[in-house]
């Protein structure tokens, strides 16, 4: 064991896990885990704070993805980051909405925005007239 400890490399190794193991500490003792979650007020919120207001919408189980419908006909796309929260509002035809039991895909026509998947707890009569193609 004193033949381990006596090479650099084993000390530095010991040295830098030890470290890590700090920042690690440090950084749950800051809550790094805290994270902002949807509810609907939240996303009504989101919706006024840009001149519109929701009709219809669907929250993913974990609360951190959000679709909504708006009364204009456009569709808001809520993302959690972090303790903030993207939103994105485009018109039904400029995405691609894929409905499977339990699973919600929405590609954008603008491929520079990252496609939305979300898991559902139940599937909205207007989510499957959206994914038909219907408005």
């Amino acid at each position: 064991m004193e033949k381990y400890l006596a090479d650099p490399v084993i000390l530095e190794l010991l040295g830098s896990a030890g470290v890590i193991l700090l920042m690690v500490g440090v950084a749950a003792a800051l809550g790094f885990r805290i994270a902002a979650r949807l509810d609907e007020d939240e996303i009504k919120r989101l919706a006024n704070a840009e001149g519109a207001w929701v009709q219809d919408f669907v929250i993913a189980p974990n609360k951190r993805r959000a679709l909504a419908k708006l009364t204009d006909g456009k569709l808001m796309v809520v993302r959690v980051m972090g303790l903030d929260t993207s939103i994105r509002i485009v018109a039904p035809g400029a995405v691609r909405l894929h409905l499977r039991p339990g699973k919600l895909d929405l590609t954008f026509a603008d491929i520079g925005y990252p496609p939305l998947h979300m898991r559902l707890n139940d599937q909205p009569a207007w989510l499957a007239e959206l994914a038909s193609g219907g408005n």
